[in-house]
């Protein structure tokens, strides 16, 4: 039980506690409705301190948003302040923490989706994050008819900042493994598309239950993040401006193929992943085109209208063929990365262990192999277009059964020796 009182409020217990501040299950005396109480610890002289104003004013200028946590009330009493929220059901760090294995990544796909439209949300009114991680993520749970469901919500406000506020901003800022480039490369000068790149470090933590990018300090963090993506050129550092980059080095890095981490991800989801992940923040993927994705298009239109095998022995996953008023949509996969178990610095596991439970679906005649190895996309074909496909090729490489049955023919009778 909680040493200190919340005016109009019952204490049932402390759920949470963080280096700022401390969470409550509280109970409204007036409603009899419970809540999340978020409890600052640092004292606060008045409502425009710097440690209430970024939450206090978030709540004021930005509208409520199903995917943003909603504050209801403020008590401030005794120079300290408590935010009255929603009450969730755990953080996502927790979520994956109960976990034995990663999500499917149809699941991890409704649960990214949900994350970018709360944070397109904030930008979209001038508040950018600063401190997006599995922890400021919460999430609560409903039933369905088709099984439980996860609501996702941004939380946390206390390090928001206004888009609109001209750099530089604060220097250390975010969580470390979250941290965007330009937020170490700079002295402050950093702006929304660092929620994006931490949305990415989300998004492949969901997919493998592993950061994606760990180090003990910012110097390790920009090795590691060199090892995936390959050192910075001269010239892209020269775009960090005014940030006197120009003259820090660092070791040659060629960067690594991000499907050698997710060699089961849905290519689309893959190239996703990489737009959130560029290293030059102009260059990367804004909150807006994120949410016109193509990997998102499954939950705003279309239904699934056919499935198929992408091989003929090991099953990659499944291709979504997606058809609308407007236009068909591109082919997805939605195999989900929890069948494998894979480690960064093992090999990728052999995929003829891999044995799909799937059936009464057309095989197709792409080879998943020859696909992983040249990074090609396939794209699903009609039995019909299959058969011209193949005829065409007979007809080109002279394929034809009977053509190259009477081509062994003529090539035996050649090199027959003659008798005596």
């Amino acid at each position: 039980m909680s040493v200190f009182n919340i005016t109009g409020y019952d204490i049932i217990e402390q759920i949470g506690s963080g280096a700022y501040s401390e969470v409550y299950h509280v109970r409204c005396r007036r409603l009899g409705k419970s809540y999340a109480a978020k409890h600052l610890i640092d004292a606060c002289p008045d409502l425009h301190c710097d440690v209430a104003f970024p939450e206090i004013q978030l709540m004021r200028s930005v509208p409520s948003h199903p995917n943003i946590m909603h504050i209801f009330d403020y008590v401030f009493e005794k120079n300290s302040l408590t935010l009255i929220m929603d009450l969730m059901d755990m953080s996502l760090y927790s979520y994956m923490m109960t976990r034995a294995r990663p999500f499917s990544e149809n699941r991890v796909r409704k649960m990214l989706y949900q994350i970018v439209l709360g944070l397109e949300h904030l930008h979209q009114n001038g508040i950018f994050h600063r401190d997006v991680k599995p922890e400021n993520i919460l999430v609560k749970f409903s039933g369905g008819i088709v099984g439980r469901k996860e609501i996702l919500q941004l939380a946390d406000f206390g390090s928001a900042a206004r888009i609109a506020n001209r750099p530089p901003f604060a220097t250390y800022i975010a969580t470390r493994w979250y941290r965007a480039p330009e937020c170490m490369l700079s002295m402050g000068y950093y702006g929304p598309k660092m929620d994006v790149w931490a949305v990415g470090c989300c998004f492949y933590e969901m997919l493998t239950l592993k950061p994606l990018f760990q180090g003990a300090s910012e110097v390790e963090m920009l090795d590691a993040i060199h090892t995936l993506l390959g050192s910075p050129s001269s010239t892209m550092l020269e775009l960090f401006r005014p940030l006197n980059a120009s003259n820090i080095k660092f070791p040659t890095r060629k960067g690594i193929e991000l499907r050698l981490l997710l060699p089961l991800m849905n290519p689309i989801g893959l190239d996703l992943l990489k737009k959130m992940l560029v290293y030059y923040p102009d260059r990367r993927i804004s909150t807006k085109h994120l949410l016109k994705h193509v990997y998102f298009e499954e939950l705003l239109y279309g239904t699934v209208s056919h499935l198929s095998i992408l091989s003929d022995h090991v099953s990659l996953g499944f291709f979504f063929f997606y058809n609308s008023r407007k236009r068909k949509k591109l082919s997805k996969f939605s195999l989900s990365h929890q069948s494998i178990q894979y480690i960064a610095d093992e090999k990728p596991p052999s995929r003829t262990n891999i044995k799909p439970k799937f059936h009464n679906y057309v095989a197709s005649t792409g080879s998943s192999i020859a696909s992983f190895q040249t990074n090609n996309t396939f794209h699903i074909l009609s039995l019909d277009e299959q058969k011209r496909i193949n005829k065409r090729k007979e007809r080109m490489w002279n394929m034809n059964p009977a053509s190259m049955e009477k081509g062994k023919q003529t090539y035996r009778m050649s090199w027959k020796q003659p008798v005596g």
